[in-house]
């Protein structure tokens, strides 16, 4: 829990402003950055000692084009901000303005200074301004604002200790409020002040705007028809004037080369060309880059259970080690190098700026379907993992469209369905090339298609039962190209694909150890764990006669008992069919031969061939893809919508589409 004597400071500003970047740099933590809109979905703390004797507290809120709470990002910063009691007030604001994009930036700075916090100003993109021959006079804009005004860059680092020292030094601005509402609003606004024994003026709108919109109190009047676009227009009409009176910009270099680039890369026809290729290379990259490196993890991970069977007294522990431990953690430790490729490639989008274009380029496709633009950032971001995805429709204002969202994010091929399309891939498709191309990199690329195609279409059904009464206006500002810095990419590559492994870990370790005990013993015989063999036939285990249970209805797909038992289990997470698979091979397995070699020579009793065929490895591939595996997300779209009802028949529609298409695809190929 935080120090209560700490010094709580909040970082306030609009999105892509380097707020997540600066909150690293003030804290030593490693949050995750984005040179994109929608990075921090929620409020986010870390402490550092920043002088002898003081211990800050920094706060990182969602970024925000104003304090008025239309959306849930917007209420998360202005309850924040008009916190009361001592122990959750806030003690100073830094807020953070893109000094390329100053004016919608002072906008929301000059609302935090009429809230009457201790606020200092941290000007980001430094290096940005100077390569585009912007010049910002700060030390009289500090004079006008009546606070610092310091310039920063969250790269480097410079200008860091003069900003902790200004905040240290901040004190509310002596300054008139920038915004004075007058006739009707006034009036207004001096009952909401009595009603609430509100001193200033300011806090006291935002509060009773709120109250207004969520239709909480019966005791105040509806604020004047006008009251927000009255604001807006007198603080835009301020902040020109600042502008006017304090920056300089040379109208030449001024974004010359992010235009030039934007021509081409945002065309209705090249831009998409690029993405798509784009995208072609990295599915490519993921067989062709990390083949070697996931055969050599599998191949060590063999020799450890090798190892431990042969040096190890023969026993209970060896076999769990062995069969067990051993062959479960593999099935996530094996497929490292395909998911920091994947992290890998989503950070450089980030970081350069391409990942905007990308949401811009995707809005005139989600327009037929009942979406816009602000889906596709987390239908993007789907592609690591859902949860953070559904948790960045908050800054969605349009209800209905983030219903939407929230409906078909799971539909989005996400970075725990990769383990399991890399394995059936590699067993079920030749490591042959089609047309030129490595034919396994089409297939998942055409997995990945899938997955948004799916998405699309459930939202065009959606959007015919739930029709929208008027389109929801999109507006996007692109952020300038930046070439990438390792530093950042490779952090937020160590902690996607760490967070990954400890996560997924953690469930497929646990579920190793339980399915080796119900693998090893069995109702009617005492397994015998001082013999080479298994210490008895699985098929006389508990897991064996449970699988078989459930056989007969996954059967009409072509799964037998194990791949059932497989399947059931990795509705906890995805992952863990790879490691449930490995461990019941294991179990059964004298040799302790890799994962895959296992699958490859299965059998199939009935024929006498092979069990994995490409019927029942695209039947999976299928129902993998459509099937929403992972309690996590359930829970997350059940806080998320604030209805269980909501998630159970989602989870209930994509499990009976997953089985469906999958049911259709083997009955086909078979």
């Amino acid at each position: 829990m935080p120090d209560k004597k700490a010094l709580r400071i909040a970082l306030v500003g609009r999105p892509n402003t380097g707020k997540s970047s600066l909150f690293n740099r003030l804290t030593g933590l490693n949050q995750k950055v984005g040179n994109y809109p929608g990075i921090t979905m929620e409020r986010t703390t870390g402490l550092a000692k920043w002088a002898p004797g003081v211990l800050a507290e920094v706060i990182d809120l969602p970024g925000v084009y104003s304090l008025h709470a239309s959306s849930t990002d917007e209420e998360v910063v202005m309850e924040a901000l008009l916190q009361e009691a001592p122990e959750e007030r806030i003690d100073r604001v830094i807020g953070l303005a893109d000094g390329t994009n100053l004016k919608t930036c002072l906008f929301v700075f000059s609302q935090v200074l009429d809230l009457g916090l201790p606020a200092v100003l941290a000007v980001t993109m430094r290096d940005e301004m100077e390569r585009r021959g912007m010049e910002l006079k700060t030390e009289e804009l500090a004079a006008t604002l009546g606070c610092a005004v310091i310039l920063v860059n969250t790269r480097t680092g410079e200008g860091l200790d003069a900003l902790r020292e200004a905040v240290l030094r901040a004190e509310p601005s002596g300054k008139l409020p920038f915004f004075q509402p007058g006739g009707l609003h006034l009036r207004w606004l001096a009952q909401v002040q009595e009603d609430q024994s509100m001193a200033l003026p300011y806090r006291a709108w935002l509060w009773g705007l709120k109250e207004a919109q969520v239709g909480k109190s019966d005791r105040l009047q509806q604020p004047p028809p006008r009251a927000r676009t009255d604001e807006a227009i007198q603080r835009y009409r301020q902040v020109n004037q600042w502008l006017r009176a304090f920056f300089v910009a040379d109208p030449v270099k001024d974004r010359r080369w992010t235009a030039r680039l934007d021509r081409v890369v945002v065309h209705p026809i090249w831009g998409s060309v690029i993405l798509f290729g784009l995208l072609f290379l990295l599915f490519q990259g993921l067989f062709y880059g990390s083949e070697a490196p996931m055969n050599f993890i599998d191949d060590q991970l063999a020799a450890l259970s090798t190892w431990l069977t042969d040096h190890l007294p023969s026993g209970f522990l060896a076999h769990l080690l062995s069969h067990g431990v051993v062959p479960g953690i593999a099935g996530v430790l094996m497929f490292i190098p395909q998911i920091a490729l994947l992290f890998a490639f989503i950070s450089l989008l980030e970081e350069s700026g391409y990942m905007a274009r990308v949401v811009f380029i995707m809005d005139r496709f989600m327009r037929p379907f009942g979406l816009s633009g602000k889906s596709v950032v987390p239908m993007v971001s789907g592609t690591a993992c859902a949860i953070p995805a559904i948790m960045s429709t908050r800054n969605m204002e349009n209800s209905r469209e983030r219903f939407l969202a929230i409906a078909v994010t799971p539909l989005i091929t996400c970075s725990a369905r990769l383990p399991v399309y890399a394995l059936l891939i590699g067993l079920v498709i030749p490591n042959s090339a089609w047309m030129g191309m490595n034919l396994r990199g089409v297939v998942l690329l055409g997995l990945y298609a899938l997955g948004f195609v799916a998405a699309l279409a459930g939202s065009a059904l959606l959007h015919r039962w739930m029709p929208a009464k008027k389109t929801p206006a999109f507006l996007l500002e692109m952020p300038p190209y930046r070439w990438p810095q390792g530093r950042n990419v490779l952090t937020a590559v160590w902690n996607r694909t760490k967070s990954f492994v400890t996560e997924a870990g953690k469930i497929i370790l646990a579920i190793s150890i339980i399915l080796w005990f119900l693998a090893s013993f069995g109702p009617n015989r005492t397994p015998d764990f001082t013999q080479e063999r298994a210490p008895l036939p699985i098929e006389e285990s508990y897991i064996g006669y449970a699988g078989k249970a459930i056989e007969p209805v996954m059967a009409p797909l072509g799964f037998d008992w194990k791949v059932s038992v497989a399947v059931v289990s990795s509705f906890v997470a995805r992952e863990v069919f790879v490691g449930t698979m490995a461990t019941l091979y294991s179990v059964d397995d004298e040799d302790n031969t890799t994962i895959r070699a296992q699958m490859a020579r299965e059998v199939n009793p009935r024929t006498g061939q092979p069990y994995f065929t490409l019927a029942v490895g695209v039947s999976l591939l299928l129902f993998y893809a459509f099937a929403m595996q992972c309690a996590s997300t359930f829970a997350v779209v059940a806080r998320e919508t604030k209805s269980y009802r909501f998630a159970v028949i989602q989870f209930i529609v994509l499990g009976a589409l997953a089985y469906g298409v999958a049911w259709i695809a083997y009955a086909m190929l078979v």
